[in-house]
C-alpha cells in the first residue's frame, strides 16, 4: 500500500509541475517551478527531468527555461479532434429553448457561408423553421456576423468587398459587446440574437443563436433574452474547455 501511495504522489507532483504553466506564464525556470510546487530543488529537478525525457516539457538551450513539450501538443490535438461540439452544446441548447420556447441554432463557418450543425425547434405554431445543414452568408444575420467578426482581418475584408452589408467598425463593436442582433435582415418579421462559442484555445468555433417572430422579441424582455444567449454561449465554451485568461 505504501508503494502505491508513493506512486500516486509522484503522479500528483508531476501534474503539479504542469499546472504551474498558465497563459502569460509559458516559460518557467527550475527555481520558478520549485517555488510554485513548494518542493526542494533536487526533487523538482528529478520531476522536471523525467517530464523532459518523455517530451512533456522542453528546455531552451539559451535561457534554460522550460515550456510545454511536443507530447502535450500531441495530446491536445487528439483531445480537440475528439470533441463533438454538437454533443456538448445540445443539452445547453435545450435548456435555452425551454426558457423561451424559441428556436435555438448552432452554426459554424464554412467557406463564405455559415452552416447550421444543430437545432432545437420551438413548439409554437408561429415559428421560424431552420434545418440542420441550412447554409447562409457570413455577412448577413446575427450568427453570420458573429462568425465573420472573429475571422482574420484579411478574410473579413475579402468577404465585405463581395457583400458590404456590414462594416469593419460594426464587427469591431460586435467583438466588444459579445453579441449580434438581426432584425429582419434575412427574413422579414424575424429577430435573431447570437453570441460566439470558444474552444479551449479561446478561438471562436461556433455561433449560438436564438430566433423567432419579432413580435415575441420586442419589449422589455429583449435585454434578458440577449443576456441569456450570451450566458449559454459562455456555458458551451466552458464545456469545450475554455478557461478565463
Amino acid at each position: 500500500m505504501a508503494e502505491k501511495d508513493t506512486s500516486i504522489r509522484a503522479v500528483e507532483r508531476a501534474l503539479d509541475v504542469l499546472d504551474c504553466f498558465a497563459p502569460g506564464q509559458l516559460e518557467l525556470s527550475l527555481t520558478d517551478i520549485s517555488r510554485r510546487i513548494n518542493l526542494a530543488m533536487s526533487t523538482t529537478a528529478r520531476l522536471v527531468s523525467t517530464l523532459e525525457k518523455r517530451s512533456y516539457l522542453s528546455r531552451s538551450a539559451d535561457t534554460q527555461r522550460y515550456t510545454f513539450g511536443p507530447k502535450l501538443a500531441e495530446i491536445g490535438a487528439l483531445g480537440f479532434s475528439s470533441v463533438d461540439i454538437r454533443r456538448i452544446a445540445l443539452p445547453l441548447m435545450r435548456d435555452l429553448n425551454r426558457l423561451y420556447d424559441e428556436g435555438v441554432s448552432l452554426y459554424v463557418a464554412q467557406g463564405e457561408e455559415r452552416i447550421c450543425i444543430e437545432r432545437v425547434e420551438s413548439s409554437r405554431p408561429l415559428r421560424r423553421v431552420i434545418n440542420v445543414g441550412d447554409r447562409h452568408p457570413l455577412t448577413r444575420g446575427a450568427a453570420g456576423r458573429v462568425l465573420l467578426a472573429f475571422l482574420p482581418e484579411e478574410r473579413q475584408e475579402e468577404l465585405l468587398r463581395k457583400d458590404p452589408f456590414t462594416t469593419a467598425e460594426a464587427l469591431a463593436e460586435l467583438r466588444r459587446s459579445g453579441y449580434a442582433v438581426s432584425l429582419g435582415e434575412r427574413e422579414e418579421g424575424v429577430t435573431s440574437i447570437a453570441a460566439p462559442v470558444q474552444d479551449a484555445r479561446r478561438e471562436v468555433v461556433a455561433a449560438l443563436a436564438m430566433s423567432g417572430p419579432s413580435v415575441r422579441f420586442e419589449g422589455p424582455g429583449f435585454d434578458d433574452k440577449t443576456a441569456k444567449v450570451k450566458k449559454f454561449a459562455e456555458a458551451i465554451s466552458e464545456a469545450l474547455g475554455r478557461r478565463e485568461a
